[in-house]
């Protein structure tokens, strides 16, 4: 929706306090909270403390810094000076503020920008419009995904849109964790408008945000690439509180334990000087791509990290960890808050295995219940006769600016770990509650359910699957069903069918980019290719206006889908804190987070055609027209996924209902 010249706002309620009134008290830590509590419930003579004995109507045991008190606006005014007080306000549950109807994220035009070209050359348009550029992701899911820039006349002109987008939710309240290769904290995509940093590390902050007792006199003052980014937990006290029950308080005990690394520092958790520094932009990207003030919906969700090992991105612990960890901080959550705050889980990696395509070798596979042998062909672009699907890797072409190219990832076929401890650990998080989402990875595997054609192939011996989902992807025991396990996300090319409807597709449909895996247990289809995010440490490419000093740069493959698919997900969960993965699973399936669309392209949805499986360049087939970019045969194919494209329900101005909370402020490698 177009940014209205016009917006008339709400303004701010002036309410009249009666004479004795309603005040709700928030102290600046929550180890200040008893202090300060003890102070205005008994009568004393200490400065910035009314002088007599005032009631506590509710002291909110599930906040950490926040009670209701019955005081005058004289004595409310007199407790504001106290300097462990941060604010007193009228009690918003008595004295509501309204809300404006025209929620404009940003009030004003802005860049999205999208390239026209898969991996073009010449196509990408990376300006700002009003010192800000976005994600074109949030224009597709918002309603556009049938119109221009995305599929339609005039998509092979369009690189950027200036516009504003409206929103009536913004992922408050809900904690998105990130596992990656680290996140940034100083970047002005995570700085809050009064100056706050909201990324958090689970394992270095979360202890102290669920069980804040056991770190009075463990508190200290962090710097991070030269900033003062505030008052966090010592890191030593906060390792120790994951393995050691004895310091915790006691009703956190028995929660179990991991074992952190005395080497996981907030060095290696967001920053990228320091010993085992930060080198990958990955994670931070990721991040934005959920939460971020430029490049995410859900814009006021709580940040959270945990950097694991990632090959070359370093790292110190493992994904399964990560996963506990997280397990942990959510039943410490529900045992904290009255409601649990959402733990929504990103995970933008995968661990593959490779199927052999030296020349003239012979292999043995399984494929659809006869074994079969099929000899190397030493090419990226040649598959092997008799080879099936072992060796279906991503290859695509693109145009350069006057000719197309064909471009491939590598001549081995690739496929999902079927089995792991982390597929374990991420059935353990779902069960206690998290929601955790997947990238589907970027190998064009075909990913089959217990009932598809290609359930049984095996490569090499007949038990190692190579189109049944594992690792993280997986997160289930038990058949493999659509619905059961983690939420994968497959990835949504930037470009569209070209003009010359070649590859058996209408001209101008949009489609998955070549290289994301696919297949039934495919859940959701989310923008993926050349996504504008923020960036740190590496892929430093596009200045910020808003601070120069840091950048953003393009992000592309499934580990950007996942992201865009969270900052739905965190709307979601914002009006449906107590929503579990099964609820999840309908949004995308049968709900409003997806729409099902004729437009997505299947250029060859037949198991038995020729071109299924096919990656061969062949210019009668394959060749475009009019310079678009295209799928190579059968790179372009769903192979049984549904055509569930990403949709946001809350892109309007009408706010929504929230179920079972009050709310306000509405205003491995890397895939």
């Amino acid at each position: 929706m177009h940014l209205s010249e016009n917006i008339d706002d709400t303004h701010f309620r002036n309410y009249q306090a009666k004479s004795i009134d309603e005040f709700i008290v928030v102290v600046n830590l929550p180890e200040d909270w008893e202090e300060v509590h003890n102070y205005i419930i008994n009568e004393n003579e200490i400065d910035g403390i009314p002088n007599r004995k005032i009631q506590c109507l509710n002291d909110k045991k599930f906040s950490l810094r926040t009670s209701i008190y019955e005081m005058s606006q004289e004595e409310a005014d007199v407790l504001k000076t106290h300097p462990k007080v941060e604010t007193v306000e009228l009690n918003p549950e008595k004295y509501p503020q309204p809300e404006t109807l025209f929620s404009y994220k940003f009030r004003k035009n802005v860049a999205f920008n999208k390239p026209v070209y898969t991996a073009a050359l010449d196509s990408e348009t990376t300006s700002h419009t009003n010192s800000v550029r976005s994600n074109w992701s949030h224009l597709f899911v918002n309603g556009g995904q049938s119109s221009s820039p995305f599929q339609g006349v005039g998509i092979t002109t369009t690189t950027k849109v200036n516009q504003d987008i409206l929103y009536s939710l913004t992922g408050k309240g809900v904690d998105a964790v990130i596992i990656d290769s680290g996140v940034s904290v100083t970047h002005p995509e995570f700085i809050s408008d009064d100056g706050t940093y909201r990324v958090r590390d689970v394992i270095l902050d979360g202890p102290y945000k669920v069980d804040p007792a056991a770190f009075s006199g463990y508190t200290t003052t962090v710097t991070i690439d030269g900033v003062n980014i505030g008052t966090r937990a010592q890191e030593s006290r906060a390792r120790a509180w994951w393995s050691n029950t004895s310091i915790r308080s006691t009703e956190f005990q028995s929660l179990g334990t991991v074992t952190i690394s005395s080497s996981y520092t907030r060095i290696q958790a967001h920053s990228k000087t320091g010993s085992n520094n930060i080198t990958s932009s990955h994670g931070t990207s990721c991040a934005s791509q959920i939460g971020g003030n430029w490049h995410g919906l859900a814009f006021e969700c709580n940040l959270w990290n945990i950097r694991i090992a990632l090959g070359s991105a370093g790292g110190i612990i493992g994904s399964s960890t990560a996963l506990d960890a997280c397990t942990i901080f959510h039943n410490a959550k529900k045992i904290a808050q009255d409601v649990a705050d959402p733990t929504l889980i990103n995970n933008s990696y995968g661990s593959s295995s490779t199927t052999g395509n030296t020349s003239g070798v012979s292999y043995t596979i399984g494929y659809r219940g006869n074994t079969q042998t099929y000899t190397g062909s030493g090419s990226l672009y040649t598959i092997p006769a008799n080879s099936g699907g072992a060796r279906c890797n991503a290859s695509f072409t693109y145009h350069n600016g006057s000719s197309s190219q064909l471009v491939a990832y590598g001549g081995n076929g690739k496929y999902l770990n079927p089995g792991s401890t982390t597929s374990s650990a991420a059935e353990d998080a779902i069960a206690a509650g998290c929601i955790v989402v997947a990238s589907a990875g970027n190998n064009n595997m075909k990913i089959s359910d217990k009932d598809d054609v290609d359930f049984n192939n095996w490569y090499g011996n007949s038990s190692t699957y190579i189109n049944r989902t594992g690792g993280i992807q997986k997160g289930f025991s038990g058949d493999h069903e659509r619905m059961k396990g983690s939420i994968r996300v497959g990835a949504l090319d930037c470009a569209v069918e070209p003009v010359s409807e070649k590859q058996g597709s209408s001209k101008y449909k949009f489609r998955k980019v070549a290289y994301s895996s696919n297949g039934p247990m495919i859940n959701i289809w989310s923008p993926g290719e050349f996504t504008m995010a923020a960036s740190y440490s590496s892929g430093e490419d596009y200045d910020r206006e808003d601070d120069s000093n840091y950048h953003d740069q393009w992000f592309n493959g499934t580990s950007a889908a996942g992201p865009n698919a969270c900052s739905v997900i965190a709307l979601e969960l914002q009006t449906n804190p107590k929503a579990t993965q099964a609820d999840i699973h309908k949004f995308f399936d049968s709900g409003p987070g997806a729409i099902t669309s004729d437009q997505l392209s299947d250029p060859y949805p037949n198991v038995n055609d020729a071109a299924y499986w096919s990656m061969t360049y062949n210019s009668t087939y394959d060749s475009s027209n009019a310079g678009e970019c295209y799928n190579v045969r059968g790179n372009g194919n769903l192979r049984g996924a549904p055509n569930r494209v990403l949709n946001n329900p809350y892109a309007s101005n009408v706010i929504p209902k929230v179920s079972g909370v009050n709310i306000s402020g509405v205003s491995f490698q890397q895939t």
